[in-house]
């Protein structure tokens, strides 16, 4: 009962808070009309977007337990080589105060195991903008919020972030959400205010839940003291409510420090037990996040983050799961029985990009290295500080030729037997990225 209360309590804010902004917006409207000239020049239509290729080349690892779960239905493979095909594409039409637009995203991947196309739609959204501080939005927009780059715990209404690639495009939600800001003179410079209702259903978001229903989010956006500052909300039909807090704050002009906390309540879990089975738990959990960014004099950018996930699996959940796979790979070189794989493989969350507790990411990036212009090599660690296990990847970068951009990665993942990395199906992976700009 006290949870339901509490959860009437959070969407019921929102709610009011929503009706706060309408009537802030209506408050408003008695300023000074101001009219954006360049707003209003630029074309009616654009297209914007980019077209990929991306080869990759792994060798395996046969004893991980990963690649028992992958593979175990194919011949023997030491190594294994991939390509990977992409057209996103940035369609918008804009017209004095209203503007739509559609990103459609296709890809296509091929190798000897697998030959997948799948084609979604990023964002597809119309706007309109009565004021300079006042939009509304409708449709299926990819939210930005939270401050950490590898990571974002206060990213409520928005899909995980790959640690290994965290500035790709990512889809968005179905959504209804508005947007006033308002400066003021002294230590809040600016407030604004993001009220966000998201439909539910099994055909619409399904990710959210399995259940009809609304969800009310909402974030207030806080310059206070020099400071970002964010306090976001998710509550609503069928979800435990879920809250956080994040800040970003430049200690120098070359030096800035940004941190998140999110709180979740009710969270289900699904466990892999120490005998095999498969178990549900709920309970309540906090996730954080502390990090900086650093430019050099020599234009160097270093950034450091420690995520905690509170969300995660310990070591030990992690063995268990590893424990299952290898179980069932035996029973099915014995017996042809694969049904013990087939119930691992419907486990996602321990195969995710951060399903274990405690991580630290480590990335450094150097400007126009060796007195190249256009040339930006790098170097990403993740660390797991709950096994000891990490993944390396120096990469090169190159952005001298006119719309084209061509990066090399190459990924080491290192760690001891029962590790996240070590039990992943790669050993080590190069990939080559080509991708042009329209």
């Amino acid at each position: 009962m006290k949870r339901t209360r509490r959860r009437c309590f959070y969407s019921a804010g929102w709610i009011f808070l929503s009706l706060l902004l309408f009537a802030i917006v209506a408050w408003g409207q008695e300023e000074e009309f101001t009219f954006d000239a360049d707003a209003f020049a630029r074309k009616a239509f654009s297209l914007d977007g980019y077209v990929e290729f991306k080869p990759s080349f792994s060798w395996l690892r046969q004893d991980s337990s990963l690649y028992k779960l992958n593979f175990y239905d194919q011949d023997d493979r030491k190594t294994l080589g991939s390509g990977y095909f992409a057209l996103l594409a940035d369609l918008a039409y804009r017209k004095g105060l209203f503007e739509a637009v559609l990103e459609p995203y296709l890809d296509y991947t091929t190798s000897p195991v697998e030959n997948d196309t799948s084609a979604s739609i990023f964002q597809g959204y119309f706007s309109l903008k009565p004021s300079v501080s006042f939009s509304l939005y409708a449709g299926k927009r990819t939210m930005r919020w939270g401050k950490g780059y590898a990571w974002s715990p206060t990213a409520l209404v928005e899909r995980p972030k790959n640690p290994n690639d965290p500035d790709l495009a990512r889809e968005g939600f179905w959504m209804l959400t508005a947007d006033y800001t308002k400066t003021f003179e002294g230590m809040l410079k600016t407030l604004s205010i993001t009220p966000v209702i998201i439909p539910v259903s099994r055909s619409v978001n399904p990710d959210f839940s399995p259940d009809d229903g609304w969800l009310f989010a909402g974030k207030i956006y806080l310059l206070l003291l020099d400071t970002d500052i964010d306090l976001v909300v998710l509550a609503g039909e069928n979800r435990p409510p879920r809250f956080g807090l994040d800040f970003s704050r430049n200690i120098l002009s070359n030096w800035e420090i940004h941190g998140e906390v999110a709180f979740f309540e009710d969270l289900e879990q699904t466990r892999v037990e120490g005998d095999g089975q498969i178990r549900q738990y709920t309970f309540d959990a906090a996730s954080a996040l502390l990090g900086m960014r650093y430019l050099s004099g020599a234009e160097t950018t270093y950034i450091l983050e420690y995520y905690h996930n509170g969300t995660g699996y310990y070591p030990s959940q992690m063995k268990n799961f590893y424990s299952l796979v290898d179980n069932g790979y035996e029973r099915y070189l014995a017996a042809s029985d694969d049904s013990q794989l087939k119930e691992a493989a419907q486990l996602p969350s321990y195969r995710g990009f951060s399903p274990m507790r405690d991580y630290l990411f480590f990335r450094a990036i150097q400007k126009d290295a060796f007195g190249v212009l256009y040339f930006f090599p790098a170097l990403t660690v993740i660390a797991n500080l709950s096994d000891g296990s990490a993944s390396l990847v120096p990469e090169m970068t190159y952005k001298g030729f006119t719309n084209l951009e061509l990066r090399l990665k190459a990924f080491f993942l290192t760690g001891r037997s029962g590790g996240e990395f070590a039990e992943k199906p790669n050993r080590f992976r190069l990939e080559l990225r080509a991708r042009y700009f329209f």
